[in-house]
């Protein structure tokens, strides 16, 4: 996850040097931060499963 962050990073610092226009790094990290909370609550869901199976 640090490394899909260092990737979105990278890509908004490329984004903002193609024309110094602050919206379109913004909108790249909000891409990267929407994924990786749709990732995270996935692994949640997935943790959550997992323990109420062991249960049984």
């Amino acid at each position: 996850m640090a490394a899909l962050v260092a990737w979105g990073i990278f890509h908004a610092v490329g984004a903002w040097t193609l024309n110094h226009d602050a919206r379109r790094p913004l909108i790249v990290l909000a891409c990267v931060a929407a994924f990786l909370g749709f990732w995270l609550a996935l692994l949640a869901a997935r943790r959550k499963r997992l323990d109420h199976q062991q249960q049984r």
